[in-house]
């Protein structure tokens, strides 16, 4: 078994699509198991090209280059779901892509998202497709007025949502081009969280313990581990996350976030194929961070079982907050994490601190 998982990662190289701060976690996790990465992004300043062994810089399209990844790299995956089906379906041809292509066929659609999850059985929030600008007002009139209009493509942290109350639809009538949005009711909830799954490629699941999620005008602010829910609603969140995770085919990581409403019902959200933000309390809460059981699962490295050191609450540090990493640098239970990205942006994520209790 030891002589195998030494063969598996000897002068092994993990690309990947994207250089933002998922990729460059992914790539010091990689580095820390003996594995070089070859990152690939359109971005001559992304944070990951800081901790690549290779570095292609150029626009997901080209195929010369997309050659060029499959030439350097042994294994593939992602760090955002972004990215042309296209290019994937070319790049399978020649390389085993993970965790899989089949979940960003929905997660890059949220209309093709919320269909796929409803017809498992499991509750999203209702839903409607927009074909045209009359579409939102007969949609409003289901949902009682209020609402959020969201793209069905390339939305994400807010960008590309309008919310709705009382019938006052923002002034868009001219940019709601045809079948580019969805419109979904506003589920009032009681907690927000997110449910982290590993699935080996022997199809046996491990699942992180929920944690607990604070948005704010839809980009996450906080993450408390563990959530404070109870341990049936944990187990009914757990059973929901690996039947997703199976159902999308998913090797390596899936992140789902979730609803849990007034009665403990609970509604899925969004599916993230890849390590997600929510997640990041894994860096030091517990054995085996998510980056790290992604690499493991990719190069055939056994997982130990998880175990659980601390609780947690992570804080994302944005442009406007930027300030708060000053004060954490001198306490010994603040870890931090800085991303190296080359501009201070309003709502940009730049970093984030894992409080240890």
């Amino acid at each position: 078994m030891k002589n195998n998982v030494i063969k598996n990662i000897t002068n092994k190289t993990l690309g990947i699509l994207g250089g933002g701060q998922l990729g460059k976690m992914i790539a010091i996790e990689a580095s820390r198991l003996g594995i070089k990465t070859c990152i690939f992004d359109p971005n001559k300043n992304s944070p990951a090209f800081q901790n690549a062994n290779i570095i292609i810089n150029s626009d997901y399209t080209n195929k010369k280059a997309l050659r060029q990844f499959v030439k350097c790299s042994d294994k593939i995956t992602y760090e955002f779901e972004n990215i042309p089906l296209e290019s994937l379906n070319f790049l399978e041809k020649n390389s085993q892509i993970f965790p899989g292509i089949k979940a960003l066929k929905y997660s890059q659609d949220r209309l093709l998202e919320k269909e796929f999850i409803s017809n498992l059985g499991i509750s999203v929030a209702p839903f409607y497709q927009i074909k045209n600008y009359v579409d939102v007002k007969g949609a409003l009139e289901k949902l009682k007025g209020t609402a959020i209009l969201k793209t069905r493509k390339f939305g994400y942290d807010g960008k590309g949502q309008h919310t709705i109350k009382r019938y006052r639809i923002p002034n868009i009538k001219n940019n709601i081009e045809k079948n580019k949005y969805i419109i979904e009711g506003i589920i009032k909830f009681k907690k927000e969280i997110s449910v982290i799954v590993v699935i080996k490629k022997d199809g046996s699941a491990i699942c992180y313990e929920p944690s607990e999620n604070k948005h704010i005008n839809g980009i996450l602010r906080e993450t408390a581990f563990p959530a404070k829910i109870s341990i049936k609603t944990k187990n009914k969140a757990k059973a929901i996350a690996v039947k997703l995770a199976r159902s999308l085919n998913i090797i390596g990581i899936i992140a789902i976030e979730m609803f849990v409403d007034k009665s403990n019902e609970i509604i899925v959200n969004e599916v993230a194929p890849r390590p997600h933000n929510s997640g990041h309390w894994t860096m030091d809460a517990c054995n085996v961070s998510q980056f790290e059981a992604l690499v493991r699962v990719i190069f055939d490295m056994p997982i130990p079982n998880i175990k659980y050191y601390h609780n947690c609450k992570m804080i994302n540090i944005l442009g406007e907050n930027y300030n708060v990493l000053e004060k954490s640098l001198y306490k010994k239970n603040h870890k931090v994490y800085i991303y190296g990205k080359d501009k201070i942006k309003e709502d940009r994520k730049l970093g984030h601190i894992n409080i240890l209790f």
